[in-house]
């Protein structure tokens, strides 16, 4: 009966970059023309791997005296001879191997991913983003509305999208052979109109009731966001390792938020914190203070400024 065994050229990610069907009583891999596997890469030797099994029906890797040699798994030393492991690869020059025979289980196959994200329903996400971002501005004018001062919105906010999404379907057309255009550029919509939400109600909120450092710290929030989309987006690439792309895309977010605290810090030393967007008289929350109080406050703040300016700083 003819034996056959598989063997399965691999990525560094270990994804299966070539698949070959082998006979025989053994086989032979190198860079030599007379080889059953023939690689192309230059650390390996034209006689480089045998593949055969032992007196006990065991399939055994042999290096055949080549100067790079063959390792096991990911094992720093070298190794002459080693029994395969179908869920172990192997190592030759820089090309990872795997060995598998017909009898192997594979898992169960996964369940279908969600429909393909239908482009109305971007589009509908895309033109809400870009409505709310028109509200806010037409909130935040102060003289007559210029159509002028709404067109680098409009015309804004679509291109930093497409530029975006297509940066990340091409990494995912690089890395995963599907660009996936559509759900790239769904993901992004999304967590900028979550962000938009996000940053009106704040600002909403620190202008209501004069909270004004939630509003000076959003920018905390803001690289939250983007180590989220980042995540989301590696993950149309590979859901592989996940959870470590997570904890990267957070402690570089952590070490954003910090360094641009130091440097706020550095910037604006001791000042009071104003609010950062002046919204209509309606949606200020708590009463104004009278005019009394007002100047009451001015008074104190002339008494402070004359004492100041009178008298001598400690130690002089």
């Amino acid at each position: 009966m003819e034996q056959v065994i598989w063997v399965e050229i691999l990525s560094r990610q270990l994804g299966v970059i070539a698949r070959h069907r082998c006979t025989g009583p053994e086989i032979r891999i190198g860079r030599g023309y007379d080889n059953d596997i023939v690689l192309d890469d230059t650390s390996i030797a034209p006689a480089h791997l045998r593949i055969a099994r032992n007196a006990d029906g065991v399939l055994m890797a042999e290096d055949l005296g080549s100067a790079n040699g063959l390792y096991a798994g990911h094992a720093k030393e070298r190794v002459r001879r080693v029994a395969i492991d179908a869920d172990q690869p192997l190592r030759i020059g820089n090309t990872l191997l795997r060995v598998r025979e017909p009898g192997y289980q594979v898992t169960a196959e996964k369940a279908e991913r969600a429909p393909h994200v239908a482009i109305s329903t971007v589009a509908a996400i895309g033109v809400a983003t870009l409505l709310l971002q028109i509200l806010i501005l037409w909130l935040n004018e102060t003289t007559e509305p210029r159509f002028a001062s709404y067109l680098p919105t409009l015309l804004g906010v679509p291109a930093v999208a497409l530029a975006w999404t297509a940066s990340w379907a091409l990494l995912c057309r690089v890395f995963s052979s599907h660009a996936r255009f559509i759900r790239n550029l769904f993901i992004a919509f999304s967590v900028f109109l979550a962000y938009t939400l996000f940053t009106s109600a704040v600002a909403l909120v620190a202008f209501g009731f004069s909270w004004h450092p939630i509003a000076t710290y959003q920018y905390a929030i803001a690289w939250c966001f983007f180590a989220v989309v980042c995540v989301l987006h590696m993950r149309e690439i590979s859901a592989s390792h996940l959870p470590l792309k997570a904890g990267i895309a957070a402690a570089l977010a952590a070490l954003a938020i910090g360094s641009q605290t130091i440097l706020r810090s550095e910037v604006n030393g001791t000042q009071r914190s104003y609010a950062l967007v002046l919204l209509p008289p309606a949606l200020h929350v708590i009463p104004a203070k009278s005019q009394d109080v007002f100047f009451s406050n001015i008074e104190k703040l002339k008494q402070s400024l004359d004492r100041d300016r009178t008298e001598s700083p400690d130690g002089d």
